[in-house]
């Protein structure tokens, strides 16, 4: 079922979401770059302070805007890679687990050089995460069938899969 997932359109997805969140910083940094040098945000006084907050609010969207494009360039060059049932877990493995003793509830992870979002495919929610996280760490060498606990989650889950 997991096997006909495409790594290669959500990586697309990745990179969609990425740019969504550049744009979204740039037209914030615009929106306080102009509030700082709006002409009814000027000092009237030393403890006006509008005009200097909007001007350090610009300063950080412009580094937050920095840091996606880059983030952006690593993921694009980024090779999406396929997995075997044979493999051990690793950067740019799509991990499905399983609760064991439960039919039903399964996890699926992809791990990425950027993480914390969430994409879809095939009505499938698969968790995206980043190599540096500690649950990559966690099932960085593992191989299907092996198990693992997750903190915070009771119960044992099982890799029943591998992409």
């Amino acid at each position: 079922m997991y096997t006909d997932l495409d790594k290669c359109f959500l990586k697309q997805q990745l990179l969609e979401a990425l740019d969504q969140q550049i744009d979204a910083a740039m037209a914030a940094a615009q929106q306080a770059q102009q509030a700082a040098s709006h002409e009814d945000n000027q000092p009237e006084n030393q403890y006006d302070t509008l005009s200097l907050e909007a001007a350090y609010l610009a300063h950080g969207q412009s580094e937050r805007i920095l840091q996606l494009q880059q983030q952006r360039i690593t993921l694009a060059r980024w090779q999406v890679t396929d997995f075997t049932a044979d493999d051990v877990v690793a950067s740019g493995a799509l991990v499905v687990l399983q609760l064991q003793d439960e039919p039903r509830p399964q996890r699926l992870i992809w791990i990425t050089p950027l993480g914390g979002l969430q994409l879809s495919q095939r009505d499938c929610l698969i968790q995206v995460i980043s190599n540096e996280t500690p649950l990559a760490a966690r099932l960085r060498g593992l191989t299907v069938g092996d198990e693992l606990e997750l903190p915070g989650q009771a119960g044992c889950w099982e890799l029943v899969s591998l992409v």
